[in-house]
């Protein structure tokens, strides 16, 4: 574990240096270039972090940089970008079980028995994340092997789409949409601020996480989600907000390790002999739900970062979502993010279950 956690922690290093250092690394932005290089070293050397180091990164430390961020949420400021992105959010859900049906039903001659419980997991993880991906699964009961390859599969569809997604709203998104007239933040902490700032910063979020831990012991059938950012918003609107200054700057570094971690858990090897046909089925849901989207934004004028961020609740779930709008350096985004991905939770399960139905009705004669 050791080993690994030196590795992710390197790479995203040096993806912090190439973002600051180089042309092309400044335009792209730390979160894509730290996602990039963990693709290029599962899919060159072959090497991905064992369970309980991606676990580590992706639960605790991910934990702690979200609420960093929720620690800089302003209350009053959510609902008006929160009601910005429940449109697109439905627009999103509705277009992903429509391409699940569309290319299950183009694909059901190459899939054959595996249809119905895919159609479901794939539902199910592109409408809500994988904690309805998983949900599913234990419903349906699919062979571990075949569990296997929709994971990678469903991991590297949306990573490609997570990395487009940056970039497109990097390139063409509105620099002058952050709400109440306040600049965006910077991708990089600011380094004029005193490193005392930090230190209470960390302060406010280790107690905050330690809180929230606590209550989730007492609390066991709440989602901890939910416990997480609803005892980090509390404490965010307590008197004291200038301590708390340096929490969103130390929350978008910390939470880069995650994005490396996508990048390393998206190897393209395995998917490419027997598990292609699955690959294609997730790769092709998720292009569908974001044509579709993208040109429905067009249609309806929809601002570009809301929309993506929207997709990404549907496609990822909260976490990503969150992840998407500090990468636009967009903090008046990070708390809608959350509480929008949070009704895919609400209904991706469902969604799943009902997709593996109709699909795994005989046809029409």
């Amino acid at each position: 574990m050791a080993l690994a956690l030196m590795v992710i922690l390197l790479l995203t290093a040096l993806g912090w240096w190439l973002s600051r250092s180089t042309p092309l690394g400044q335009q792209l932005g730390m979160t894509l270039v730290v996602l990039v290089l963990g693709l290029l070293v599962t899919n060159i050397t072959g090497w991905k972090p064992d369970q309980q180091a991606a676990g580590w990164i992706s639960g605790p430390l991910t934990s702690l940089a979200i609420v960093q961020l929720l620690l800089a949420i302003d209350l009053r400021s959510v609902w008006p970008d929160a009601r910005r992105l429940l449109v697109p959010f439905v627009a999103s859900v509705l277009l992903t079980l429509t391409a699940v049906l569309l290319s299950g039903l183009v694909l059901a001659p190459w899939l054959g028995e595996q249809l119905s419980v895919l159609s479901g997991v794939f539902a199910a993880r592109f409408t809500g994340g994988s904690i309805n991906f998983v949900s599913v699964a234990r419903t349906l009961g699919p062979p571990e092997s075949l569990l296997l390859i929709a994971t990678a599969a469903s991991h590297v569809a949306f990573a490609i789409w997570f990395a487009f997604s940056i970039w497109i709203g990097q390139r063409w998104g509105s620099p002058d949409t952050a709400s109440g007239g306040e600049s965006r933040a910077q991708d990089q902490p600011q380094t004029h601020k005193p490193l005392s700032v930090y230190g209470l910063a960390l302060f406010w979020g280790v107690g905050v996480l330690l809180a929230s831990r606590f209550l989730e012991v007492l609390l066991a059938r709440v989602p901890s989600i939910l416990v997480l950012t609803t005892v980090a918003l509390i404490v965010a609107q307590l008197p004291g907000r200038f301590s708390r200054r340096g929490c969103y700057d130390e929350g978008l570094l910390l939470i880069q390790p995650f994005f490396t971690v996508i990048g390393l858990n998206s190897p393209m090897s395995g998917l490419l002999g027997e598990g292609l046909p699955v690959l294609i089925f997730a790769t092709l849901i998720v292009a569908l739900q974001a044509v579709g989207l993208l040109l429905l934004r067009r249609w309806r004028r929809w601002p570009l970062e809301e929309t993506l961020v929207a997709s990404q609740a549907s496609i990822g779930g909260p976490s990503t979502a969150l992840a998407l709008a500090t990468s636009f350096k967009r903090p008046e985004l990070v708390l809608p993010s959350v509480a929008i991905g949070l009704l895919g939770y609400l209904v991706g399960t469902y969604l799943g279950l009902l997709a593996s139905a109709v699909l795994s009705l005989p046809p029409a004669t």
